[in-house]
């Protein structure tokens, strides 16, 4: 059994994880970045690269560009400065309609021993009501950027991630936004879904790298009355039934073929040793016979707020 788990869940999670990256390239696909709506900050812009502005007032900072690919808002931003600053100007997160892209700058503003890192977050919402799960948790997308050096060079690596997580409230603190931050950067994740919810990140090497963080819904009520009255509505493998269909019946045939693959070679050893002393071992130390129970966790990128507290419950001690 525990070689059967051994095998069986890491192909479950590539298969998994394809399927839904798959799935939002399908919806970026399909809205296309030509139907996003300019935000208040990237319109001040007016075509311009927002990296040139950065240049001006920082040396080692971010331009976060964000795109809605759903029809849903992203509201109730709460923001955690771990280094540097925010943008006097473009620096102030705000709340986001859907089919919408902007830009959030973040920097040290050309000073000394500065650098820029910080972690934030939207509350994920239809209508401008937040989506609830089980009527009392609401979800929010968490981002979080690490740019490590003061002085950095144009190959120094830096680290993003994205996940969505569950709250019991529909507002957070900054001192919560900061455990989320601390979270994201010991288990990056630059690609993540949760129910319908999916989310990709990436930024470039060097001192003022660009960030895109990318946001869509693989549900259909999810999607914006302005790209569903443009959009064909037909069949297509990447839909959200069918991908979670190809995914039970991939996942069963998968474990029948492993099952059967296991048991012939457990037939072939028993007739092997057939006739020979029973060896017991275990991985539990003084205990020959103990079974040690392995459990399958759900496929989500989820992370309570009852786990964070509890994993972090000695870092304001």
């Amino acid at each position: 059994m525990i070689l059967l788990n051994i095998l069986i869940l890491p192909l479950l999670t590539i298969i998994i994880a394809t399927t839904t990256e798959n799935t939002l390239e399908h919806v970026i696909a399909e809205v296309g970045k030509d139907k996003l709506s300019p935000g208040k900050y990237l319109e001040k812009f007016k075509g311009e690269d927002p990296k040139k502005y950065l240049a001006t007032v920082g040396d080692v900072g971010i331009v976060l560009d964000i795109e809605n690919y759903s029809g849903l808002q992203l509201e109730d931003p709460v923001i955690y400065v771990h280094a540097g600053y925010k943008d006097e100007k473009y620096g102030h997160p705000h709340n986001m309609g859907g089919t919408q892209q902007e830009v959030f700058l973040y920097h040290n503003k050309k000073r000394l021993h500065r650098r820029s890192a910080g972690s934030i977050s939207w509350m994920i919402t239809k209508d401008g009501k937040p989506i609830w799960e089980n009527e009392s948790k609401v979800s929010r997308v968490h981002f979080m950027w690490d740019l490590p050096k003061y002085s950095c060079k144009s190959e120094t690596v830096n680290t993003v991630s994205v996940g969505f997580h569950t709250h019991d409230k529909a507002k957070i603190t900054e001192e919560l936004q900061y455990r989320y931050y601390d979270l994201h950067l010991n288990r990056a994740r630059v690609f993540a879904h949760h129910n319908h919810f999916l989310a990709r990140v990436n930024i470039s090497r060097g001192c003022l790298p660009s960030v895109l963080l990318q946001f869509a819904s693989s549900k259909k009520d999810h999607k914006s009355d302005q790209v569903a009255s443009s959009v064909v509505d037909k069949f297509n493998p990447l839909d959200e039934d069918f991908s979670l269909l190809s995914i039970l019946l991939l996942s069963a045939g998968v474990m029948m073929g492993v099952v059967v693959l296991i048991g012939g070679l457990l037939q072939v050893r028993r007739r092997r040793c057939k006739g020979r002393d029973s060896i017991y071992r275990s991985s539990v130390r003084g205990d020959r016979n103990s079974e040690v129970e392995y459990h399958h966790a759900e496929q989500t990128d989820e992370e309570t707020e009852d786990e964070i507290f509890t994993a972090n419950k000695n870092s304001f001690d």
